[in-house]
């Protein structure tokens, strides 16, 4: 047995793909799902200019459609697929293997990229289960995603320093010049600017699990991944999913010192998720990214701040404590329901630290992003994010370009965000 017996056992997973024995040096395998992505070799050759770590490199391509796929991507999908093909033989070096998988034709009810993910991921746990490597590194990155020649590098360095580290995001630009139209460059910048105002807002209210949830750009301990189940087969979302239940159940650490460069493409593939975000700006009237109220957020402190309170408190006070919130969480959560998982969670901590632990395991980043998006209906308005990101830096005389600026380097300096 290895240590990926269990998982494969219980989790489905996907035929032996790639019949190349890997080198028993390995110690990174890059995924990159690749569905309708003509230009793919971009990202293949920046990953090739990239410093060598000291362990070797594989990386896998998942192309793939769905049954129903029109048939002008399949044709797209085969022809990358033939030049990919071509490109992994020459490119390929003993440091540095380039593989192609090509899963056509999957069942329409799960075909998407949380299933092309997991295809590809599950096949880099597969080969590190072959060389007995269960603190390999699986790197995921997206077929229009281009990165820093330190990546693969740091992406080593920071995991062989951090032995303790189960799974890191790892920053991230949106490119903000080129051959695009401008606005739609204000689009993505707007976009990026919410992206890392979010992340800041739930850091300020004491939220633990304030981290990007960015599928281009994390990385991730092989046995860690089949601890958590793997990588779910959502059509979209799956990062957010994915990610968030590995930051509650395992020690999480981000990677300042590289970047990966998403797309700042537009694409309506799925409901949500950059591409989105950028087609329904470009098809706006004024192109204005809206947020949610900064209000919301301190309403979310205050119950966070309660915790204590909460652990210690009598069934009389814990009713009182309900009534002193804001009647928007009120509403959201129901008395009877608070205070039955209230009891639950107090009944099963022996300590304020477990208590805490528990209770974010309920209050997670679900039921947060739940929460506000319910609140808004009722009782918050939404706001242009250039002005709820102007009032955290108290300055509104910034246009986009340079809140966004401002944030990265708040980001940046932030490095003490590691948890381990």
């Amino acid at each position: 047995m290895t240590f990926a017996s269990t998982y494969f056992s219980r989790f489905t997973s996907y035929s032996y793909a790639i019949e190349h024995t890997p080198h028993a040096d390995v110690g990174i395998i890059v995924v990159i799902p690749c569905y309708n992505e003509p230009d793919i070799v971009y990202t293949l050759q920046s990953i090739l200019e990239c410093k060598k770590p000291t362990c070797n490199t594989e990386v896998i391509i998942v192309i793939n459609h769905a049954e129903d796929s029109p048939q002008e991507i399949i044709q797209t999908n085969e022809y990358t697929y033939h030049q990919l093909k071509d490109f992994c033989r020459t490119a390929s070096t003993t440091q540095l293997q380039f593989h192609v998988v090509y899963s056509p034709n999957l069942q329409k009810k799960h075909a998407g990229v949380g299933l092309a993910r997991k295809i590809g991921m599950d096949e880099a746990v597969r080969r590190f289960s072959i060389i007995h490597k269960p603190n390999g590194i699986i790197a995921s990155l997206d077929a229009d995603s281009l990165v820093a020649d330190t990546y693969l590098h740091e992406i080593d360095t920071f995991f062989t320093s951090h032995s303790s580290c189960a799974i890191a995001p790892i920053y991230f630009e949106h490119p903000l010049q080129g051959s695009l139209p401008p606005n739609q460059y204000s689009a993505i910048a707007q976009y990026e600017l919410y992206l890392r105002w979010y992340v800041y807002m739930l850091t300020s209210i004491g939220f633990p699990y304030a981290y990007h949830t960015v599928g281009s750009s994390f990385a991730v301990r092989a046995q860690a991944y089949c601890r958590q189940g793997g990588m779910n087969k959502r059509k979209a979302g799956e990062d957010f999913y994915f990610l968030q239940k590995m930051y509650e159940a395992e020690c999480v650490g981000t990677i300042y010192t590289t970047t990966v460069y998403p797309s700042a493409r537009i694409s309506t593939r799925v409901p949500f998720g950059t591409g989105y975000a950028m087609f329904t700006l470009m098809n706006s009237s004024n192109i204005t990214y809206y947020c949610y109220h900064p209000q919301s957020f301190t309403t979310l402190k205050e119950l966070f701040n309660s915790i204590p309170t909460l652990y210690n408190c009598t069934e009389q006070t814990l009713h009182y404590t309900f009534s002193t919130y804001h009647s928007s969480l009120q509403q959201y959560i129901i008395l009877q329901e608070f205070v039955h998982k209230i009891h639950e969670i107090r009944k099963n901590s022996t300590s304020l630290e477990q208590f805490t632990k528990r209770f974010f395991h309920w209050f997670n980043s679900f039921m947060v992003f739940k929460y506000l998006n319910t609140a808004h209906i009722s009782d918050f308005n939404k706001i242009p994010i250039i002005e709820a990101a102007s009032q955290v830096l108290q300055n509104s005389s910034y246009d986009v370009f340079q809140l966004l600026q401002a944030f990265r380097h708040i980001e940046l300096s932030q490095t003490t965000q590691n948890n381990f």
